[in-house]
């Protein structure tokens, strides 16, 4: 059987890698902000600011 050496990955899926990455982190934050009790509802701003707020905990 032949060994596919990987290496490193090709910059092009570098970039989908950090994509899905940040896909991810968007759909954490939003699953965080819908299971909150908003009195008057969420929007966009708060799950980016929730998104910006794990992105710096990762970065920890």
């Amino acid at each position: 059987m032949t060994e596919i050496d990987a290496g490193e990955p090709s910059p092009e899926m570098a970039d989908v890698e950090r994509q899905l990455k940040r896909l991810d982190l968007f759909v954490r934050a939003h699953g965080l902000v819908s299971d909150l009790t908003w009195a008057e509802g969420f929007g966009v701003y708060d799950v980016l600011q929730v998104a910006r707020f794990l992105e710096e905990k990762e970065e920890d």
